[in-house]
């Protein structure tokens, strides 16, 4: 009785949809981790670019930052990839979101069949394909 009294008293945070999310807001909980805006994501040109900064706190308690960047398409857009791709790269102590860029350490693909598709120097977080459905399905993006 003692322990669903105290699994009654936790909640999750509840994901905001990117295009609503003030810096400080949870744009997603995924996998024992949760993803904060701590830079606003701005849009970029022509089809969706936006690049932002995050906090990432997992059930460990580890805090880290990260620079991410999502380039979002649409299904059978002509000329655009059958794809969404997000990347990013972690950040230091005290470094910005979007000041030095260039880098990337980890990029995951998401092909509009499903299939994905790993392609940075080191595995995609766990949690990067659902901020990128956040990011660029934002009519469609609902809590799970």
């Amino acid at each position: 009785m003692t322990t669903t009294a105290i699994q009654g008293c936790y909640r999750q945070a509840k994901e905001t949809p990117s295009h609503e999310a003030q810096p400080g807001d949870t744009l997603v909980v995924k996998g024992g981790a949760e993803i904060r805006l701590t830079h606003t994501f701005k849009p970029g040109e022509p089809n969706g670019l936006f690049d932002g900064g995050i906090r990432v706190t997992t059930d460990q308690s580890v805090t880290s930052t990260a620079e991410v960047n999502a380039v979002c398409s649409m299904p059978d857009l002509p000329n655009w990839p059958q794809y969404d791709n997000i990347y990013g790269r972690w950040l230091t102590d005290g470094e910005t979101p979007g000041v030095e860029g260039g880098k990337t350490d980890w990029q995951l693909l998401l092909y509009f069949n499903g299939q994905t598709e790993e392609k940075g120097r080191e595995p995609a977080p766990a949690w990067a394909q659902r901020l990128a459905q956040n990011l660029c399905r934002k009519g469609d993006f609902l809590d799970d």
